[in-house]
């Protein structure tokens, strides 16, 4: 949606060939990444590019969440709500790691589950997320007969990968050269400087 010119924008994902769309949220660590949710259940996240295009960026696993969803998005991770499941009738929450998305599968970051948590509640009718600076994000949510309000605090921290080493394998012999540098530094300086005719010299008895 367009809030200047109160316009609607199309848009055309390339490689998307899975159902419609049906809720969609921005990312709030990321204005131009969109998080949705299809009418079978599958969160996609997707990379809007200039004006009414974008990109299929990474979908989550199919069998982790379930329709109907609704969306939320807190620093680091996608929350997901299943307001009533079908069979038992409770309602589900599940946080989706967002540090999977552009990653690959040779990632170290692919290690870690996407699914960072899930819980089971009471049927829900509607939730709100109040996020916080320095603090944790707070939840909310109200049961389906509105008699109920649950506050939450999300205690979680974003995965992140501990950094890469740029010397790589040429750490052991650089500070093996280093040690080689000091160690003769050390020696010139107790011993003084080498002089080949001090050396003659004193090979004649002269001092």
């Amino acid at each position: 949606l367009d809030v200047d010119r109160v316009t609607a924008r199309h848009y055309v994902c390339s490689k998307y060939v899975g159902p419609d769309i049906i809720a969609a949220i921005p990312d709030s660590a990321m204005q131009s990444r969109v998080v949705a949710a299809d009418k079978e259940g599958t969160v996609w996240v997707f990379l809007m590019r200039e004006r009414r295009d974008c990109k299929v960026e990474h979908r989550f696993p199919r069998d982790s969440t379930r329709a109907p969803l609704l969306l939320s998005s807190v620093r680091g991770y996608a929350l997901t709500l299943e307001p009533s499941r079908r069979f038992s009738g409770r309602s589900e929450m599940i946080a989706l790691n967002m540090t999977h998305v552009g990653k690959g599968w040779d990632d170290s970051v692919r290690d870690v589950s996407p699914v960072a948590w899930r819980r089971s509640g009471l049927p829900t009718r509607s939730w709100a997320v109040q996020r916080r600076y320095q603090e944790g994000d707070l939840l909310a949510t109200l049961s389906q007969d509105g008699m109920e309000i649950e506050i939450f605090e999300l205690m979680m921290q974003a995965y992140q990968p501990p950094p890469t080493d740029t010397l790589g394998n040429f750490k052991l012999p650089v500070f093996a050269v280093a040690m080689v540098l000091v160690m003769g530094y050390q020696f010139v300086k107790q011993k003084g400087p080498f002089d080949p005719g001090m050396g003659e010299m004193e090979g004649m008895g002269l001092s």
